[in-house]
């Protein structure tokens, strides 16, 4: 599993286009949230099934963007219930 935090502009198109990053791969994430403070949108994405290789190619074209700020990318354990 992997987890997304995008800090975005200000914006009303921010999320939309975090939300397209995935959506132009076919990819549903598992959780979406976003938070404004003021000054930024932060964006927090959960994924799982997707390999290292995936991850970091999304997490470049997320920061690519205009809207971004920042992307950090981490790998997240799995927990089974």
């Amino acid at each position: 599993m992997h987890r997304f935090r995008i800090d975005a502009i200000a914006d009303p198109q921010s999320l939309p286009r975090v939300a397209g990053a995935f959506a132009q791969r076919g990819i549903v994430p598992d959780a979406l949230s976003a938070r404004f403070d003021g000054e930024t949108v932060r964006i927090e994405v959960t994924i799982s099934g997707l390999d290292a290789r995936q991850a970091a190619v999304i997490a470049a074209k997320l920061g690519a963007t205009v809207a971004a700020i920042a992307v950090r990318l981490e790998a997240v354990e799995e927990a089974f219930a």
